[in-house]
């Protein structure tokens, strides 16, 4: 089981590894005595509001800069792209001090941060720029060991499946493709980069990082940190009476809190810089937990305020998922990004490069177990892929387990086949029956929607033509 530190070991540990924890403002934030200068009820925004467009731009624009080590001509026309009709002003870079301000037009400038080991964060309007040394850091976190390269054994007889992802519309009316890396076995046998991309090239992965978090939810179980089927270890919830108590974890895992939100709308965290715990603590009961199913960006942001909870240890809590998941799989190039306050934003803020998902796909492929190393539980596929039961299967729609959706409603889709999913086409496919692993990223224009059940017919086409050969 992970060593828990006490709050006296952890404040040693901190001064000893030089990590810049701002220990006062987190503990002020959770508390609600310090609150950003944007926020709303659940933490939901509309994109179009001009303060809300200048966060997103600052934060992508940042991640793309500092991470993605991508040009500023590019991310104004890929990543920027569905900004552009509110005629905002160019980021501005500073690469200096590793942070991007942008303009609302309108003389409110918001200002993103990169630091190493934790990507880039968007700063509160109560926080000055000039204080950004502060926010929670990771910078002395141990380089990882170096890992091979995924095997490649490259067959063209998948070359039509990649032809139509980046050249017809077979997939998707005005889809833009930015990767697809097909896995089968243990070796890479298709892939392919749009213009401007590569196998180095960072990506947000959108709400394909809700798996991630499920994975580490998945270890957290293991090491005996969580029951499932125990009460979410929520502190906002603790207050007697209070209905939300009730709240198991394997209820948010499966998106059946029961809580009040506006969908998946949690824009005020992501770009208004409103902190993670304000927007999903204040979601009032609506219905019973357990009783109604309903995609939520606040019920994953809830399973990790539950672990840094049990965790006890900001520290420990800002490496558990290098720690345990990203770096013993060799996903060196991902990172997991958080609010100014230091919560992780593993609903949609993870950057990562498409061979670090395919690393993700071949664990999940193989129940977990990575070169002879148990790192998901042995039953977590199973836990993560049974239908959440308050949302029932329905011919010809996907369904949905544990931050991970199921395919295995369409036709001519092997009954095995689950997903993750996340905005602008990111998908990792695991097809355990094929043995087949299938990574899609892109960059989608608002609106514009990927088919991937079309992608997996097509891939395993071409697998029973390879095979027949």
């Amino acid at each position: 089981m992970r060593h828990v530190h006490s709050p006296h070991s952890t404040r040693s540990n901190l001064i000893r590894c030089s990590v810049l924890l701002l220990t006062s403002l987190l503990a002020a934030n959770v508390s609600g005595q310090l609150a950003s200068s944007y926020q709303q009820p659940v933490g939901a925004a509309d994109n179009s509001n001009k303060h809300i467009a200048a966060g997103y731009r600052a934060l992508f624009t940042c991640s793309a800069t500092f991470h993605g080590n991508r040009e500023l001509e590019q991310i104004l026309e890929v990543e920027l792209h569905d900004t552009k009709p509110l005629g905002l002003p160019a980021p501005v870079i500073d690469h200096q001090r590793r942070r991007v301000s942008a303009s609302d037009g309108n003389g409110d400038v918001r200002t993103a941060v990169y630091r190493p080991n934790m990507g880039c964060t968007l700063l509160p309007g109560d926080i000055p720029a000039g204080d950004a040394v502060f926010l929670p850091s990771l910078a002395t976190m141990p380089t990882p060991e170096p890992v091979a390269e995924l095997p490649t054994n490259i067959d063209p007889r998948f070359d039509n499946v990649l032809d139509a992802a980046f050249t017809s519309e077979r997939f998707g009316s005005g889809s833009v493709t930015s990767a697809v890396i097909v896995i089968r076995g243990s070796s890479i046998v298709a892939e392919r980069y749009g213009n401007g991309f590569s196998r180095e090239t960072a990506y947000r992965t959108w709400s394909t990082a809700k798996s991630i978090t499920a994975a580490m939810i998945g270890i957290a179980e293991a090491e005996g940190l969580l029951d499932l089927d125990e009460p979410a270890a929520i502190p906002e919830f603790a207050s007697p009476g209070d209905p939300r108590a009730n709240i198991t974890w394997r209820h948010l895992l499966t998106m059946s809190s029961g809580l009040y939100s506006q969908g998946a709308n949690t824009s005020a965290v992501y770009f208004g810089g409103q902190d993670a715990i304000s927007s999903a603590t204040s979601g009032h009961l609506e219905a019973e937990p357990g009783s109604r199913w309903k995609y939520a960006n606040n019920d994953t942001l809830l399973l990790l305020r539950g672990l840094r909870h049990v965790l006890n240890d900001d520290e420990a809590y800002l490496r558990f998922a290098y720690e345990s998941l990203l770096h013993p799989i060799g996903m060196h190039r991902t990172v997991m990004e958080t609010d100014h306050a230091g919560n992780l934003i593993g609903s949609s803020q993870v950057y990562t490069t498409p061979r670090d998902l395919a690393r993700f796909g071949l664990l999940l492929l193989n129940d977990g177990v990575w070169e002879g190393q148990q790192i998901l539980p042995s039953d977590w596929i199973d836990t993560v892929t049974t239908p959440a039961p308050a949302k029932p299967q329905i011919d010809g729609q996907q369904g949905y387990g544990g931050q991970f959706w199921l395919l295995n409603s369409f036709e001519g889709i092997p009954a095995d086949t689950y997903t993750t999913a996340g905005n602008k086409g990111q998908l990792v496919t695991v097809i355990p029956s094929e043995d087949l692993v299938i990574v899609r990223t892109g960059v989608n224009p608002n609106g514009i929607r990927w088919n991937q059940v079309e992608l997996v017919r097509a891939v395993l086409e071409a697998q029973t033509y390879a095979a027949k050969q």
